[in-house]
């Protein structure tokens, strides 16, 4: 990577970015912070990325999130004349930069503040790449340089989103091949989904899923956990998501609880699966996911855990009223039987109509249909 910026601020941009060593992330923050102190816009910009979650920083890195934090720093970032800065906060949802633009002095309009950039980036900046590849996969260059598809026509610019596309692509490349984790997801978006016209490159795109998973990084961990799951190479499966763990993916609970509770792809063990559905469900208590398959286990018990119908009837609720119907069944015998809840049979009802061929739901149907008709 060429240094083209202060050297603590490049060296703090090597252990979060491309090392993501957790144990040594105080020391990369207490380095942004000194140069930051000292007037550096750049290390203030870089210090306010750290603190706006996963989206920007890898989560095994552990950064606490604190968005009004973050944008202060941008701030500084801006008044402290950072080209970086400003390009990065150009577009950046919920900020709202000094005096109502990015564009602060020594620069004069957009298009300046992408030259600079991208001057960086040709120079062999690769966290400036990356920033230019995102420019290009979000269409944001347009804002950039001035290109108003009512200008120019929307048959050429849609043109230019493919050409954007394909520039995004090549950059994300480079800065996977360079060791920066984070540009894998936009890449393999772009590779999945034929993004603007791109050509769709399914195993493409699972290679770099796999180059995610080998750099250690939790999401890709669990999701070649989830393919070694599904071929039944159980061993290996469990492996990748506690490796996923230990990176801090925290979707990684589900998959393992999953393995060893109802139905799972190993031998039933409800202790193991909660402990692991409840831990996940302790870090990501509005997925509906955990409440459900908690949720489940509550509701039938066994292996020496007894139902608590109570803690069932709010998981599986919880889960409902956050559109996931997979434990509509459960629910619906929560309330024909008023186990956890008052007896409801309307919402029974309709909770069963939902899947009527599972089980619980045919006996349900068929108990409400002969109730109609008892005198």
């Amino acid at each position: 990577m060429a240094a083209l910026f202060d050297e603590r601020v490049e060296k703090a941009i090597q252990m979060i970015w491309f090392d993501r060593q957790a144990d040594r992330r105080d020391e990369a923050l207490a380095l942004l912070r000194e140069t930051a102190n000292i007037g550096d816009g750049d290390a203030f910009y870089f210090l306010g990325r750290c603190y706006l979650g996963k989206s920007y920083v890898d989560p095994a890195m552990r950064m606490p999130v604190d968005t009004a934090f973050a944008f202060e720093c941008f701030n500084q970032s801006l008044i402290f004349e950072s080209a970086v800065g400003m390009f990065g906060t150009m577009h950046q949802e919920g900020y709202t930069p000094p005096d109502g633009t990015a564009v602060h002095p020594p620069y004069h309009s957009k298009k300046e503040i992408w030259e600079v950039v991208s001057q960086k980036a040709a120079q062999g900046q690769i966290f400036c790449k990356f920033m230019i590849a995102n420019a290009y996969y979000y269409c944001t260059v347009a804002d950039f340089l001035d290109i108003r598809p009512e200008n120019i026509g929307h048959k050429k610019y849609e043109r230019l989103q493919y050409e954007w596309t394909a520039a995004a692509v090549k950059l994300y490349e480079e800065c996977v091949t360079a060791g920066l984790g984070i540009a894998i997801p936009n890449l393999v978006d772009i590779l999945r989904t034929g993004r603007h016209g791109a050509p769709i490159q399914r195993q493409r795109a699972k290679n770099y899923i796999h180059i995610g998973a080998n750099m250690g990084i939790g999401a890709y961990e669990r999701i070649v956990g989830n393919e070694y799951r599904d071929d039944n190479e159980l061993a290996k499966a469990v492996e990748m998501y506690e490796r996923a763990l230990a990176h801090n993916d925290d979707y990684a609970y589900y998959c393992l609880g999953k393995l060893y509770t109802y139905n799972g792809a190993l031998p039933l063990d409800l202790k193991k699966a909660l402990s692991y559905l409840e831990k996940g469900y302790a870090k990501l208590p509005d997925d509906a996911g955990f409440c459900n398959l908690l949720g489940e286990i509550y509701f039938r018990g066994g292996e020496d855990i007894k139902p608590d119908y109570e803690q069932a009837f709010l998981l599986l609720s919880k889960a409902y009223f956050k559109g996931s119907t997979w434990g509509s069944d459960l629910l619906g015998t929560c309330y024909l039987n008023g186990l956890g809840t008052a007896p409801n049979l309307n919402m029974a009802r309709k909770l069963f109509e939902l899947h009527p061929k599972k089980p619980l739901a045919v006996g349900g149907l068929r108990r409400l249909e002969s109730s109609k008709k008892t005198p």
